[in-house]
């Protein structure tokens, strides 16, 4: 790579985009979620004790149904994961949270978009619709047909 002033002012206009996006109000709602949530007393023990019965069904998992107490602690695990999902706490930062992906998820693309039609753009969610977001070779655009 030649390093030239034309690189260095693409450097700036970044630094610039990645300054704006800090001052949205998407991005303090997401931090300030977050903050929330890790300094909530119980959400942490929900986080400990899902992690404790992860590590715990981990442990198992390889022996599959042979295992005694397969089903109990995979039932244990999966009732962890759901009190922590539906906390409330956790339910307002995992939405800020998709809506600063989305956003980030769209410059993305409209980066891409700039330069080619073609591009693939990896937008991290199975569900984003602009682009093709898929690790293998159904690059496909919208309506178009990979061949």
């Amino acid at each position: 790579m030649i390093y030239n002033d034309h690189l260095y002012a693409i450097e700036d206009q970044i630094e610039q985009l990645v300054d704006r996006i800090k001052d949205c109000q998407l991005f303090h709602s997401y931090c300030t979620n977050k903050e929330v949530m890790y300094q909530d007393k119980e959400v942490q023990e929900l986080i400990d004790s899902f992690v404790h019965k992860k590590a715990d069904f981990e442990k198992i998992a390889a022996y599959g149904t042979f295992a005694p107490g397969y089903k109990e602690q995979q039932r244990a695990l999966r009732k962890a994961k759901r009190a922590l999902d539906l906390h409330p706490t956790v339910g307002e930062f995992r939405h800020s949270e998709n809506q600063l992906q989305t956003l980030l998820d769209e410059i993305t693309v409209s980066v891409a978009d700039c330069f080619s039609a073609e591009i693939k753009v990896d937008a991290g969610s199975p569900f984003f619709q602009a682009k093709s977001t898929c690790g293998g070779s159904c690059h496909a655009r919208g309506d178009e047909r990979n061949i």
